[in-house]
């Protein structure tokens, strides 16, 4: 019983690092330039595709879901139109667990915009926490400054 416990668990093990290794975006941040070359955002700064933005505002976070205490964190997709920096599409790769907090995500993304020609898509983690300092923000060092 022990010993199959084990081979269980060691091959969970393996296939979680592998699946995290092999998209270590989906916790920090990326994004595809325009050559097609994706770059993570660990061990940047101030990352280049948020210092490529022409137009941002932080996520509002719905009176209705701050009163009813909701939390969560979420990790979008926007890929961009090239040719004007505009967000084209918005893919929720993981929900923030409420429906109210991806959809005031969504529409805030909508509005953002990239100087054109440099970025194809852009990852984006976000967190809602109660009470907001400042309103949703990704993780540290991640995402648009405000």
């Amino acid at each position: 019983m022990t010993r199959r416990f084990l081979i269980v668990f060691v091959a969970a093990l393996f296939i979680v690092l592998t699946l995290s290794a092999q998209n270590p975006s989906t916790e920090v941040g990326a994004a595809v330039d325009a050559n097609g070359i994706r770059h993570v955002a660990k061990g940047y700064g101030q990352t280049p595709w948020f210092a490529d933005m022409t137009r941002k505002r932080k996520p509002d976070y719905p009176y209705s879901e701050r009163s009813l205490r909701h939390e969560g964190s979420g990790f979008f997709r926007l890929p961009l139109d090239l040719k004007t920096g505009a967000v084209a599409n918005i893919e929720i790769v993981r929900s923030t667990g409420f429906p109210n907090l991806d959809e005031a995500a969504i529409k805030t993304f909508r509005d953002w915009r990239w100087k054109p020609g440099k970025w194809k898509e852009v990852d984006v983690p976000i967190t809602y926490t109660f009470p907001p300092a400042k309103g949703p923000q990704p993780p540290e060092g991640v995402g648009p400054h405000f």
